[in-house]
């Protein structure tokens, strides 16, 4: 299945050959069109995960540490590379601005 735009969206997905896609993000889940790996992707940027341990990371999937809420911790200035075989199910992380590279 190859992505489309939306009615109702509330991401955008831009591909390697500049190709911006306006979806939902549950449907991109529900049609397992969640799989980023390699990726570049703004967690960490405008995304921010704190467990309940104070550590925090770039969005709910924990992709990568920034650091601890009590030591200090930088938030990404350029959007990371994913690591995960898929992202979450979480819409918040779903949401988060992706680029194929």
């Amino acid at each position: 299945m190859k992505f489309e735009n939306h009615q109702y969206y509330n991401c955008e997905i831009t591909t390697n050959d500049n190709q911006t896609y306006k979806v939902n993000a549950n449907w991109i889940h529900n049609q397992n069109l969640d799989n980023f790996q390699g990726w570049q992707c703004a967690a960490g940027q405008t995304r921010l995960n704190i467990d309940k341990d104070l550590n925090v990371w770039s969005g709910l999937c924990e992709n990568q540490k920034l650091g601890h809420a009590l030591d200090g911790f930088d938030v990404f200035d350029a959007p990371s590379i994913c690591n995960k075989p898929r992202c979450t199910g979480c819409t918040d992380d779903l949401l988060t601005a992706k680029r194929k590279i």
